[in-house]
């Protein structure tokens, strides 16, 4: 039998030496070519060459991308697009804080972020969402999204002060000059109540010693006493005959003391604050309420609003303190008259 592995091994063997030598050759005559060209292009290399390479490499490149016609040295960026609207043939940067206001007194910005419809004549009036609050009270209300039924203004900004009613209390003293007799003192008050909206004055007299407690109009029974009394007249009387003007100093249940003179009332006045929730769709009256006490609104489960000062007048309007489970708020809200809706 004939050792055929042989002789292929042996063919593999030449051959492949054959190769090996021919690539070889080539390898030199490539690199001498190569050499050649590289004298023959670049020449040889220099101090000043080198020098002119390295300032080449490290000089700074200021790299300027195009402005945008009719925006002067406004780049145009290369990675995104810059929104333009254009009015009365102008062409306005809505990014561009310095820009021409679309729909004043909105911001272009604020517009351009929440999607508002600046080409509406009647944005300003528009209420997209439903909120009950138009687009210029989401932007004057706290710049909310105006296309977000969640995202609002505060609901106070909602509430206008309609009406202040009035309760007063006063005390007079009538009757009296002997510190070991007895003192006619009257109480006087107007009341107001829901229903009906007026009751007539009423009016209880006392004849009082000292030292004696009493009242009873709700709120004030019992709440004072008298402590001391002076005998005191004062010119201008008929016919230059002086008249009473006694004292009496009177304690309230807290100790703390002030004075009545003679038919001269002392008054307390309690104001009522009758308040309008003008929100679309949940309009309501709420009060009266005087100071101390506190209403919730539907809307804000709770959440409570208590009057914290009212004086009186519809032009100093009322403040309202709001709680809400993360406590009370860290301003007292400011209620002002206004006209309501429709």
């Amino acid at each position: 039998m004939k050792n055929y592995h042989v002789i292929v091994l042996v063919l593999v063997i030449v051959f492949g030496g054959i190769l090996l030598f021919l690539s070889f050759k080539d390898s030199e005559t490539l690199n001498a070519e190569i050499t050649v060209k590289k004298k023959a292009e670049f020449g040889q290399a220099t101090a000043d060459s080198i020098k002119n390479s390295i300032d080449h490499i490290s000089r700074e490149v200021n790299w300027a991308t195009p402005t945008l016609e009719g925006v002067p040295e406004k780049p145009l960026p290369l990675t995104r697009s810059i929104p333009i609207w254009v009015k009365n043939n102008e062409e306005i940067d809505l990014l561009d804080p310095s820009s021409p206001q679309i729909r004043p007194p909105l911001d272009n910005g604020w517009a351009f972020k929440y999607g508002a419809s600046v080409g509406r004549d009647d944005l300003l009036t528009l209420d997209e969402d439903n909120d009950g609050f138009t687009t210029l009270e989401e932007f004057e209300g706290g710049q909310t999204n105006p296309s977000d039924a969640d995202s609002h203004p505060p609901y106070a900004s909602k509430m206008t002060l309609s009406e202040i009613k009035e309760d007063t209390y006063s005390l007079i003293f009538r009757t009296g000059d002997n510190p070991d007799g007895e003192f006619g003192v009257r109480e006087e008050a107007t009341r107001y109540e829901a229903d009906p909206a007026r009751v007539p004055p009423r009016r209880k007299s006392h004849f009082l010693k000292m030292n004696t407690e009493f009242g009873t109009h709700p709120g004030h029974e019992d709440r004072y006493s008298i402590k001391s009394f002076e005998k005191k007249t004062k010119p201008g009387g008929a016919g230059g005959i002086p008249t009473p003007a006694h004292i009496l100093t009177i304690a309230d249940k807290k100790g703390e003391e002030f004075q009545l003179e003679y038919k001269s009332p002392k008054i307390w006045p309690t104001f009522y604050a009758v308040i309008d929730f003008q929100l679309p769709g949940n309009e309501s009256t709420i009060g009266p309420l005087k100071v101390g006490e506190s209403f919730e609104l539907d809307l804000e489960p709770g959440v409570k609003y208590e009057v914290v000062n009212l004086e009186g007048t519809l032009e100093n309007g009322v403040k309202l303190r709001k709680t809400g489970p993360d406590g009370a708020s860290t301003s007292d809200i400011s209620i002002s008259a206004g006209k309501k809706n429709g």
